[in-house]
């Protein structure tokens, strides 16, 4: 093991000496450290770690090290600074980092050390994306990045985990008695929970903001693109909703939105399609080709619009770069949370009013709200034999198809005319061939 630590401590400063030597050559400035001095920084800390750990006993051989890298690099930037009047501190930082993760590939932290170096890598070598990103930046959407960090790292963890039902709200209660549900059925609606609720509004938030990075540094037809890969990957929904907000914001400019929610539509069949992989290998081959039809038609047709698009530049949509007011809408991510609550209110309780009408319907209204919990549930209970295959599979194409029909109203109710449009013939589309293979070959 300790053989592996040394041969990735020697790679990872290989990697990052790599880059730095590179930066050094096309700037024609002189670093006290270049590919084989990071090899050996790295190696250096690995050797003292291993003697620390192994043979002393004690950190103090690292401490030292560390120390001495430390000052050979402050040595290093005041001569720089004082020889090419540059105040840049970047490698000599990045050499006592090569330094720390030597002595990691050596302490047990093996993995963890090639992913910070790879990201290391990653960050010195994307440094005029990074720089160019930063420079566009205005003091609203700096605000707006810490709004975002507020809800999620502070609002988040202080709200309560647990399931709330209509009977722990007064005011609630009594309307829906009113309404003429009893107690019972009220029992069952134990579905709100207010951890989860704000997690909904994260992720449209966070989707957003996705889009906004990807956008400032890709350019929309590209960041949208990928944005509908990642958040298809993540939630559909969400996708559906933030870009139905942007069609409203951008009307001239609604193409880049369509390829997102058609992208991450299709992703999101994929990703039903790994799920049943996961808990059911059984009942791969019913739904593979309905599935695999459905998420090949999104593409195909995301394709087609981006390149009807691009051999058009000069209509009504064009596709420049969209230039946001802030990176995420708090309010549209708000107002996904309430539909999300109350799809999900309405759906449980039409299930529990049907009984046991049909794994079916229920599987439909299930579909409405969340298609990840009724495909686990189908394969999980096909998989120990309570339900046939053949029931199963259907009942995850049910879910689905309802799932995408959901977004399509979202598409309609939050999103631009001509965005909905457009997301309702790809989704007509999609599903008529996904149906139609069920009833034809399952």
């Amino acid at each position: 093991m300790e053989v592996m630590g040394f041969l990735v401590a020697i790679m990872l400063g290989a990697l990052i000496g790599l880059q730095r030597e590179y930066e050094q050559y096309h700037t024609q400035v002189s670093r006290f450290a270049g590919i084989r001095t990071f090899i050996l920084i790295s190696l250096f800390g690995a050797i003292l770690g291993f003697l620390s750990l192994g043979v002393v006993g004690n950190y103090y051989l690292v401490i030292v090290g560390f120390i001495v890298v430390s000052l050979f690099a402050l040595a290093s930037y005041f001569v720089t600074f004082l020889k090419y009047k540059q105040n840049t501190s970047t490698t000599e930082i990045t050499a006592i980092i090569v330094f720390i993760l030597g002595f990691m590939c050596v302490a047990g932290f093996l993995i963890e050390s090639v992913i910070l170096g790879i990201l290391v890598a990653a960050f010195l070598t994307f440094k005029k994306k990074l720089h160019k990103f930063a420079n566009k930046i205005k003091r609203k959407e700096l605000f707006a990045v810490v709004e975002f960090a507020l809800i999620a790292l502070v609002v988040l963890p202080l709200l309560p985990r647990r399931v709330f039902s209509p009977l722990d709200v007064p005011i609630l209660k009594d309307v829906l008695s009113s309404a003429g549900l009893s107690t019972a059925i009220m029992q069952q609606l134990n579905l709100f929970n207010p951890y989860n609720f704000w997690l909904m509004v994260i992720l449209v938030a966070g989707i957003s903001f996705l889009g906004y990075i990807l956008v400032k540094t890709l350019g929309a037809k590209k960041g949208y693109g990928l944005t509908g890969l990642v958040g298809g990957l993540v939630s559909s929904t969400a996708v559906t909703l933030s870009m139905a907000g942007e069609s409203k914001r951008h009307k001239r400019t609604v193409s880049p939105f369509v390829v997102a929610v058609v992208i991450a539509s299709a992703t999101s069949f994929i990703r039903i399609l790994l799920e049943v992989v996961v808990i059911n290998k059984d009942l791969v081959g019913m739904v593979a080709l309905p599935l695999g039809l459905m998420g090949i038609l999104g593409y195909m047709s995301a394709f087609g619009l981006y390149l009807r698009k691009k051999r058009k530049p000069k209509k009504k949509e064009k596709t420049e770069e969209i230039k946001f007011k802030q990176p995420f809408n708090i309010w549209t991510a708000l107002k996904f949370g309430i539909f999300f609550v109350v799809i999900i209110f309405v759906a449980k309780i039409a299930q529990i009013l049907a009984g046991s009408t049909g794994i079916y319907i229920a599987s439909i209204l299930s579909g409405l709200a969340d298609v990840d919990a009724i495909t686990l549930t189908m394969a999980s209970l096909s998989g120990a034999g309570q339900i046939s295959s053949k029931v199963a599979a259907t009942s995850i194409i049910l879910a689905a198809s309802s799932n995408t029909l959901v977004k399509a109203g979202m598409a309609w109710f939050f999103g631009e005319k001509r965005f909905a449009m457009y997301i309702s013939i790809i989704f007509l589309i999609i599903l008529t061939v996904g149906l139609g293979s069920v009833f034809l070959f399952l």
